[in-house]
């Protein structure tokens, strides 16, 4: 019994370091919450498909292309502006602008009578969907699909010109970003965007709040 006040005064003086341990034990992680974002891009891409669609399809002129032989081709590359709407962390939708452009001369049958010059356009436009499958604080994977239409036009010699529309699609099964505001981008893929892609990004949101 004597020493039941010595214990009583050890409980009573060690009672207020236990209490701060047990309330941060009571703590319970506050959850972010996710912020619709939009999404700005600009892309350049390498090895698109677009040169090996169907392009002689509506030629004006009728004369035989085998008699022409077409020199040096110069591409522009492929280039693409989009716009994105982040609905949720792992679901995007937005749409694209594309743009790929040859040139190259014509010679004759003997191959070295120029014969006029190979032109040719294409703009693409088509609505594309992203799906964020690792998302983190500074790194994000994806992988995006889109499809739409091409339109084609150019000339081939000295008077014929020619316009077309065409199918365009472009499938990314891989795609990183690095960043957060603003960041850069590297795809691998296939379609009228390229094999090989890669760019610079900005997103925000409507409130201006800071991007998670």
């Amino acid at each position: 019994m004597k020493k039941l006040p010595y214990l009583l005064l050890l409980l009573l003086t060690a009672l207020p370091t236990l209490l701060p341990a047990q309330e941060q034990m009571l703590v319970i992680p506050k959850r972010e919450s996710f912020v619709r974002q939009h999404e700005l891009r600009l892309t350049a891409g390498a090895y698109p498909l677009i040169p090996y669609m169907n392009r002689w399809t509506s030629c004006d002129q009728d004369f035989s292309f085998d008699r022409l032989h077409r020199g040096a081709v110069y591409a522009s590359g492929s280039w693409s502006l989009a716009y994105d709407y982040r609905f949720t962390k792992w679901f995007d939708l937005g749409a694209v602008v594309n743009y790929y452009g040859e040139y190259s001369k014509l010679y004759g049958s003997d191959g070295w009578t120029l014969a006029g010059n190979d032109r040719t356009h294409y703009i693409s436009v088509m609505p594309l969907v992203r799906f964020t499958w690792l998302n983190r604080k500074w790194v994000r994977m994806y992988s995006s699909t889109g499809l739409g239409l091409t339109i084609e036009y150019g000339e081939y010699g000295h008077a014929s010109s020619y316009r077309d529309v065409l199918v365009a699609f472009q499938f990314t099964p891989i795609g990183i970003s690095v960043g957060r505001s603003l960041f850069g981008f590297a795809e691998v893929g296939v379609g009228i965007q390229g094999a090989l892609m890669m760019g610079i990004g900005y997103k925000f949101n409507p409130k201006n709040k800071s991007t998670k």
